[in-house]
């Protein structure tokens, strides 16, 4: 039997389809359990969450070459895991050749306090 693992999170797991075949998906990097296909590809909505190295710019998935999170907040400088769950990429401004181009790494609080001084 070969050993196949999820280049997403590490799982020699997958789903059992109604033939008795294990679903496999392929891809680029490698191959996918069907619990990560499901989350990148099926409903990526929850990408940053589940793929730190995708990001929505101006409402499409870019993948990046590398994290650009470090976890913690640029404006309160609270880490994940010290009252924030997760953060979020703010676009100072928008440039159209570069994604990560003026942007800070902001907790969701400071995130809608951002987007409430703009308006």
């Amino acid at each position: 039997m070969i050993l196949r693992l999820c280049y997403n999170c590490g799982s020699d797991k997958t789903y059992i389809n109604n033939n008795g075949s294990f679903m496999w998906y392929k891809h680029e990097d490698g191959l996918l359990c069907n619990k990560c296909h499901c989350k990148l590809f099926i409903n990526p909505k929850w990408v940053p969450i589940t793929v730190p190295k995708r990001m929505w710019y101006k409402n499409k998935s870019v993948r990046l070459k590398h994290n650009p999170r470090t976890g913690q907040c640029s404006i309160c400088l609270r880490k994940k895991g010290e009252g924030i769950k997760l953060t979020h990429m703010h676009h100072i401004q928008y440039h159209d050749d570069d994604p990560l181009k003026d942007t800070i790494e902001v907790c969701v609080s400071c995130h809608k306090k951002q987007h409430r001084l703009l308006h």
